[in-house]
């Protein structure tokens, strides 16, 4: 009964297609028609965060953050703290001036900034050898989670209620014990959504890939298997996408198999709690997706390339870019970032008009 409301609404999603304008980007991206700039030292970058059509932030290796306040005409990149050694997986904008970015690995560290990036306050470090963070989101200005791998046989999730000016680590008593192997991927930054409803979801991958739920903000959780492909530890969903406030999708696959090409992207009409793979699946392993609502149509990217469904995964389209590991765009889709490996930022603005 389940599966078949998912596959009604699915139905009613690609119908919707017909009625609505196709993005202004859509044609420039499917020709590879973007601007592209490389950031000195070539970090590896994973983090962004579109705030809206002029100003975007992203993070990444060697502590590399920059920031467009122009749609990417300029970029001022910096070192978050001369933290050189830190791989900042993702970062979130508050505004023009603010932003909070959170390191993988160990040492785990969160700073933020009130300035444009001229200074950086740390606001949360833990040190164990076996922390690693994945990725955060926020619900508004005030409420985040952080979400890490399995520590000593429990997830680690911390939280906010305060902008990430203090952190609090939740009860692992109430949450779902991992299965063996399984955890989260930081290749994006886009492994957990936090809605204004309180919805938290937190993919992850391994023996199965599954969704880590809350529907209270956190207060209680639930695990659920999802149809993406899994079974080994590089396998499983890498990426969550809202849709609308109940619907969502997730994309992933394996990264050491760039190029398959099956199971790797489904959609959930309930808020997560029930999961169906699209009809057709993009060109291979996708670290992140997005969803854009004026279009009502799906972009993914992965180190295998970059496809597009404008009939929500009845049929996809491969571009002619190549890859990178995250992408984010504006509310009103007039600017596209994605980011890549050796500072790759490429870029689409409508308002500009800099494709090329």
């Amino acid at each position: 009964m389940k599966m078949k409301s998912c596959f009604l609404f699915a139905l009613v999603l690609v119908a919707c297609t017909q009625s609505r304008p196709k993005s202004h980007l859509l044609d420039s991206l499917n020709e590879g028609k973007v601007s592209n700039y490389i950031l000195h030292g070539e970090p590896s970058l994973r983090g962004v965060d579109v705030l809206n059509d002029q100003v975007t932030w992203v993070s990444g290796s060697k502590g590399t953050f920059a920031r467009t306040i122009d749609a990417g005409q300029t970029w001022h990149s910096g070192k978050i703290n001369n933290d050189t050694l830190l791989d900042f997986r993702d970062i979130h904008a508050f505004s023009t001036t603010s932003a909070i970015a959170i390191s993988a690995g160990s040492p785990a560290k969160i700073y933020k900034t009130t300035d444009g990036g001229l200074t950086w306050i740390l606001k949360y470090e833990n040190r164990d050898t076996s922390i690693f963070f994945n990725s955060f989101d926020f619900c508004d200005e005030k409420r985040g989670i952080a979400c890490s791998d399995p520590i000593y046989g429990s997830f680690l999730f911390i939280a906010t209620q305060n902008g990430g000016e203090s952190w609090d680590t939740i009860d692992i008593n109430i949450l779902p014990k991992p299965l063996n192997p399984e955890g989260g991927f930081a290749a994006s930054g886009t492994s957990v959504v936090f809605t204004s409803k309180g919805d938290i979801l937190y993919v992850t991958g391994g023996a199965e890939a599954r969704i880590i739920r809350s529907s209270d903000f956190g207060k209680t959780w639930e695990s659920i298997t999802s149809p993406i492909k899994a079974g080994e530890s590089s396998y499983g969903i890498y990426s969550i996408g809202r849709i609308d406030a109940k619907s969502f999708v997730i994309a992933g696959g394996c990264w050491q198999k760039p190029s398959e090409a099956i199971d790797n992207v489904a959609i959930s009409n309930d808020s997560g709690k029930t999961w169906l793979l699209t009809k057709s699946f993009p060109s291979g392993f996708e670290s992140c997706v997005k969803y854009l609502p004026i279009s009502n149509a799906f972009i993914v990217c992965g180190t295998n390339g970059v496809d597009i469904s404008t009939a929500l995964g009845d049929k996809w389209s491969k571009t002619l870019l190549q890859g990178y590991n995250a992408m984010d765009l504006s509310d009103n889709e007039d600017l596209l970032v994605f980011v890549g490996s050796k500072g790759r930022i490429a870029f689409l603005s409508s308002k500009n008009n800099n494709t090329k």
